[in-house]
C-alpha cells in the first residue's frame, strides 16, 4: 500500500507466485452476523410499518427516481466482544430497537427513509443530501447514541452521483464501506472510496470471482487512478490470466507512480519470466529485492532464475535465503538440493533433499533426486529403490524419474526392469535411446 492508513489492513499474499496486498477479510468474517431473528423481530414489533430487505430498497428507488443526489448509509450495531463469544449479541437485543428509535427520528427531521436491509443491518437514503452531509449526519448519529444508550455503531456512507454508478448501485457501495469502516474497530466511519473497491475486489478475488475483482479494481482506479496498489492486484488478476500484455501495462504504472513498490517490480519480473523473458525477469528481481530483501517469492525466484542459467554461487546466496524467511518450505529445500546436486556438493544436496520431504513427503522430485544420489554413491540398494519406486508412483509421467530408477535397476544387473523404465522414459520424451541400446546388447553379452 502506499499510504500507513492503508496499510492497516493489508498483508503481502501470493497467488501463482504473483505478489499483492492482501487484504484480511478474515476480520470482516468476525463480524458477519448470527441469525439475529430475535433482534429483527424486536424492531419490527417496535415499528410495525418498517420496510425491509428488497421491499425497502425498491421503495427507496421509487422515491429517489427524480432526485439529482442523494447519500446513503449502512449501520451496523457494535457487537458486545466477550471472550467466551466473539461476537455476542447485546442482550435482550434492546440495542437495535435503540437504533432504529434514534434513525427513525433522524430520518423524519432530515426527509429521509429508513430500513431493515437484512436482520441487523440498516439502511437509510437522504435525499439532495451530498457525501459531506452524510458523514456529518452519521457523526452527529453516533455521538447522539452513544449519549444516550451507551452503545455504537459502525457506518459505511455512500453518495449519488459517483462516477458511473447507477441510483440503485449506490446502498452496495455504502455497504462496501461498512466492510471498509469495519477494520478500524468500534464506533468507525468510513465514506466510500477507492479503497472500500479495493477491499472488495479483494474479497471477490479470494472467491475465485476473478470478473469481479477485476471490475472493482477498475472502478477503484475511477476514484484514484494513483493507487499504486489497486494497479498492482489488477495487474496480478491480469496475469493469473494470462494476459500477459495487460498485466505489464498495470506493473508499470504501478511503478511509475510508487518506484518503491517492490511487488509490482517483481511481478513485472515474473511476467517476464512467464514470456520467455529471462534476462528481464532476472533485472526486475535484482530491482525488486533491493527494495525488500525479506521477501521469500523475490528470493526465491530469484535463486530459482540463477539455478537455470548455471550460476550456482548466486543460486545458493538466494535459495540459502529463502529458506531462513520460510524454514516450513520443502519447496526451496527442494531446489537448494538441486542447486547443491548440480554444484557436485551431493552431502549438502542430501540433507537438502531429506528437509524437503520431511516437509512434503509426496514431493516426487525431491524424492526422485535423492535416490539418484544415493544410487550414485553406492547406497543401500532397498532405501534407493525404495524413493525411486515412490518418486515414479507420485509422478508416473515423469520421464526423468523413470530414467533415474531404470539406472538404478541396471546398476543391480536388473536388466528386463532397467529396459522396461528406459522404454517408458522414451516414451515420456526423455532422450533414453542410448541406455536402452546399452542394456540391449548387455543382455546380449550376457546370454
Amino acid at each position: 500500500m502506499t499510504t500507513e492508513k492503508k496499510a492497516l489492513f493489508h498483508s503481502h499474499g501470493s497467488a501463482n507466485h504473483f505478489l499483492f496486498s492482501k487484504t484480511d477479510t478474515g476480520r470482516l468474517k468476525e463480524v458477519k452476523r448470527k441469525e439475529i431473528i430475535d433482534a429483527n423481530e424486536a424492531v419490527r414489533s417496535a415499528f410495525p410499518d418498517m420496510r425491509s430487505g428488497n421491499d425497502f430498497i425498491d421503495y427507496a428507488n421509487q422515491q429517489l427516481e427524480g432526485t439529482a443526489q442523494f447519500s446513503a448509509m449502512v449501520i451496523r450495531l457494535d457487537l458486545v466482544k466477550e471472550d467466551n463469544d466473539p461476537a455476542q449479541l447485546p442482550e435482550n437485543n434492546d440495542g437495535h430497537v435503540d437504533v432504529a428509535g434514534l434513525l427513525d427520528r433522524l430520518c423524519r427531521k432530515e426527509n429521509g427513509l429508513w430500513g431493515t436491509l437484512e436482520a441487523g443491518l440498516f439502511g437509510c437514503f437522504f435525499p439532495g443530501r451530498n457525501g459531506s452531509d452524510s458523514l456529518e449526519l452519521s457523526r452527529d448519529f453516533q455521538k447522539r447514541l452513544k449519549e444516550k444508550t451507551g452503545k455504537t455503531v459502525t457506518i459505511g456512507a455512500a453518495s449519488f452521483p459517483t462516477v458511473a454508478y447507477k441510483k440503485p448501485e449506490i446502498i452496495n457501495n455504502a455497504r462496501k464501506a461498512l466492510d471498509h469502516a469495519t477494520f478500524f474497530g468500534a464506533n468507525s466511519l468510513v465514506a466510500f472510496d477507492d479503497v472500500s473497491l479495493n477491499i472488495s475486489g479483494d474479497k471477490f478475488y479470494e472467491e475465485g470471482k476473478r470478473p469481479e475483482a477485476i471490475n472493482e479494481f477498475k472502478l477503484a482506479l475511477e476514484l484514484d487512478p494513483n493507487n499504486a496498489n489497486v494497479l498492482n492486484s489488477l495487474g496480478v488478476c491480469y496475469g493469473l490470466q494470462s494476459q500477459y500484455d495487460l498485466a505489464i501495462a498495470e506493473f508499470q504504472k504501478a511503478i511509475a507512480i510508487d518506484p518503491g513498490e517492490y511487488m509490482a517490480l517483481y511481478n513485472l519480473g515474473l511476467v517476464h519470466l512467464l514470456i520467455e523473458q529471462r534476462d528481464r525477469a532476472l533485472e526486475y528481481f535484482l530491482d525488486a529485492d533491493k527494495i525488500n530483501g525479506n521477501n521469500y517469492e523475490v528470493a526465491f525466484q530469484t535463486g530459482k532464475l540463477y539455478l537455470e542459467t548455471g550460476n550456482f554461487e548466486k543460486c545458493r546466496l538466494y535459495l540459502e535465503r529463502a529458506a531462513e524467511l520460510e524454514p516450513e518450505s520443502g519447496q526451496v529445500c527442494r531446489y537448494l538440493g538441486d542447486c547443491y546436486a548440480a554444484d557436485h556438493m551431493p552431502e549438502a544436496a542430501i540433507s537438502a533433499y531429506k528437509k524437503a520431504i520431511k516437509h512434503n513427503p509426496h514431493d516426487a522430485a525431491a524424492l526422485s533426486a535423492l535416490g539418484s544420489i544415493f544410487n550414485d554413491q553406492g547406497e543401500n540398494p532397498e532405501i534407493t529403490l525404495m524413493f525411486l519406486r515412490e518418486s515414479v508412483a507420485l509422478s508416473p509421467e515423469n520421464g526423468l524419474f523413470h530414467h533415474r530408477l531404470g539406472r538404478h535397476f541396471s546398476n543391480q544387473h536388473r536388466l528386463d526392469d532397467a529396459l522396461k523404465e528406459f522404454v517408458k522414459a522414451k516414451s515420456l520424451g526423455y532422450d533414453a535411446a542410448e541406455d536402452i541400446k546399452a542394456i540391449k546388447n548387455r543382455k546380449k553379452v550376457e546370454k
